[in-house]
């Protein structure tokens, strides 16, 4: 008895699973990968002589044609060569579908609305970092990312095996900052007192963030290297422990204060991000102004300013489409929309007089379905009919397919049946006058 209640629940368990399987197959069945179908229509890598460790960008457009059609599912998906390393990170193409680039591929997936729109077209950018070459090497790749477009050459250069000579004392004071952080975020570095120099003043960093981004004051951490060794600190701890002190003077800028007797042989690295706002997804670059005042002992007082730009290096993408419209006509009796009517033919004409498609007919359930229009005013006109039904052929029945309509236009249309006249002369007969005169 225990058996059959556990084979029971088992063939239970693998119908529901076959139904499910079943429902999904023709979602999975009609999705396709679009690398080597036409779909890509260019691909540019913006360097392409780079060495070891250098990033650049990877712009790819794409578009619709004849055949080449965009479907709920379908992927494009690029394949990375070994020596290009993607950059991770996710984005939308628009609301056509998302975006996943790892080290080794970048996978797009379109969802429901490419079924909405006609002539899609779009575009998707990313970041390769150049990897994989040896030291004292240069190496030739081609690749078109496994597409049938034409193949591009790049030539990475490895790193060198050393040698040279001292390369000196390093500068007192520079700004950095880089996109390897958070996706949306900046990350700013002020490195101070490198040499870790004695001094005779305190050294003061005013900071001016521009354009595009929004300071993180929670964000701030600082590297501390001196005869204690390396210390890494909030801010409330570098406060605390009496190195300095950091003053928000405005939504995007900060003084910070190195006090002379804790950043004497000390160096110092400030580091902290800015949020990246959607107004600034859209520059190239992203600038951080700087002032610092500083003293080394026994020389003379020293002010330098200058501006360190970050180039944008934001994956992203997008996509655009003609809206379809659905035109769906009712043929169906004067007064009565059950009593439907086939075998009705209509042209379809826009607003200009230009026809649209050949002649639609009516089914056996009184409709037409005429998909894909785009936005604009339109005119049907009947054209024939069965014998029985009564109809204008001059007539002209108007609509608009608007931009942004969601649902498709129902267009009913009314016939009356021809009514029959008989006429005729009326004869009388009155054989053998039999009623009289």
């Amino acid at each position: 008895m225990h058996l059959k209640r556990i084979t029971s629940i088992f063939s239970i368990i693998m119908i529901f699973m076959f139904t499910i399987g079943q429902s999904l197959l023709p979602i999975v069945a009609n999705a396709q990968e679009l690398n080597t179908v036409g779909l890509v229509d260019s691909i540019k890598i913006d360097k392409t002589d780079l060495y070891t460790g250098q990033e650049t960008k990877v712009t790819v457009n794409f578009s619709e044609k004849d055949g080449v059609r965009l479907k709920p599912g379908d992927t494009l998906t690029l394949t990375l060569p070994p020596e290009l390393i993607g950059l991770n990170t996710q984005f939308n193409l628009g609301d056509y579908g998302t975006c996943t680039v790892n080290s080794g591929t970048v996978v797009c997936t379109f969802n429901d609305k490419v079924d909405t729109r006609d002539d899609i077209k779009g575009y998707l950018n990313f970041y390769v970092q150049a990897a994989n070459v040896g030291e004292d090497q240069k190496k030739e790749i081609e690749t078109n990312f496994g597409t049938n477009i034409d193949k591009q050459s790049v030539i990475i250069t490895g790193p060198t095996s050393g040698g040279g000579t001292d390369p000196g004392k390093g500068p007192f004071f520079y700004k950095t900052g880089d996109m390897r952080g958070k996706p949306g975020e900046v990350r700013w570095f002020l490195n101070a007192n490198l040499n870790k120099e004695e001094l005779s003043d305190d050294i003061v960093v005013v900071d001016n963030l521009q354009e595009g981004q929004i300071l993180n004051k929670d964000s701030f951490r600082i590297d501390i290297d001196n005869y204690l060794g390396r210390q890494n600190l909030s801010l409330q701890e570098f406060e605390s422990k009496g190195y300095g002190k950091i003053t928000f003077t405005g939504e995007n800028s900060f003084q910070v204060v190195l006090y002379k007797d804790k950043a004497r042989l000390s160096s110092f690295s400030i580091a902290y991000t800015s949020t990246i706002t959607d107004a600034g997804k859209a520059q190239d670059f992203f600038k951080n102004d700087y002032t610092i005042d500083y003293q080394i002992y026994n020389k003379e007082p020293v002010t330098e300013s200058g501006s360190y730009p970050v180039e944008n290096r934001t994956a992203g993408g997008g996509a655009e489409g003609v809206p379809r419209g659905t035109l769906k006509i009712v043929k169906h009796l004067d007064k009565d929309e059950e009593k439907v009517i086939p075998n009705v033919s209509f042209e379809l004409y826009k607003e200009s007089g230009e026809q649209v498609g050949d002649l639609y007919k009516t089914d056996e359930k009184g409709v037409i379905e005429i998909k894909g229009l785009t936005p604009g005013k339109y005119y049907v006109k009947e054209v024939s009919a069965p014998d029985y039904i009564d109809f204008d052929p001059q007539a002209k029945v108007s609509f608009e397919v608007k931009l942004d309509a969601v649902n498709g236009i129902k267009l009913p249309i009314s016939n009356k049946v021809k009514t029959t006249s008989v006429s005729g002369t009326k004869i009388w007969e009155d054989n053998n006058n039999k009623f009289g005169k």
